[in-house]
């Protein structure tokens, strides 16, 4: 393993996107679609409306994707993943049993994109 290959799994693993550090973006590993359909699945599997928007809404936030590649997998169009996200956040804040669900899944993705490894070695 490499030197930015650690110190990117040991500190910015879990560390949320900063507008004062744009570049943090790039570092940052993704969730993927797939671990977040998967999530919000095993989370909301019986409130399919629910657990689209929140797809939706979790997708736009920690993949990196595009509005249009998200819409696309969801069969529309970039405006329309804007307005379920916006609607989730509203839910949100109104619905603290939602709030604690989402930050359950929330949790499981940062957790998965966190990798346990030794610490380098370097000659002295």
């Amino acid at each position: 393993m490499n030197f930015i290959t650690f110190i990117k799994d040991k500190f910015l693993s879990s560390k949320k996107s900063d507008k004062d550090l744009p570049a943090l973006k790039e570092l940052i590993d993704k969730a993927s679609l797939k671990d977040i359909f998967d999530e919000v699945e095993s989370v909301f599997g019986k409130e399919a409306a629910l657990g689209r928007n929140i797809k939706m809404f979790l997708c736009q936030r920690y993949t990196g994707e595009k509005l249009k590649v998200i819409g696309t997998c969801f069969g529309i169009g970039e405006s329309g993943v804007s307005q379920a996200s916006r609607r989730v956040l509203d839910k949100i804040r109104d619905d603290k049993k939602l709030e604690r669900k989402i930050a359950k899944i929330e949790k499981k993705l940062n957790l998965s994109r966190m990798k346990i490894c030794p610490p380098p070695v370097f000659p002295l």
